[in-house]
């Protein structure tokens, strides 16, 4: 008894993976792909911070960020 339902053509499926052949064949051609690197135009951060003092920092300048930046209070939030 035969399955009712979606049944792709045979072209469908041969051009299926006609198309997987070709692109498997061109990421073996062009080799892995580089990292991306992500790039933003935020302040920058203190790498590897080593002190409890430049932790410090980095949290009083998100707070200032927050505030800055950060959701205003409308009248349905507001305390």
């Amino acid at each position: 008894m035969l399955q009712k339902g979606y049944r792709p053509s045979i072209r469908r499926l041969q051009e299926d993976w006609a198309f997987r052949l070709r692109m498997e064949r061109l990421r073996k051609k062009l080799g892995p792909k580089p990292p991306t690197r992500i790039t933003d135009n935020s302040e920058p951060w203190i790498q590897n911070p080593s002190s409890v003092a430049e932790y410090w920092e980095i949290a009083r300048s998100v707070n200032a960020l927050v505030e800055k930046w950060g959701p205003r209070p409308t009248s349905s939030s507001a305390p």
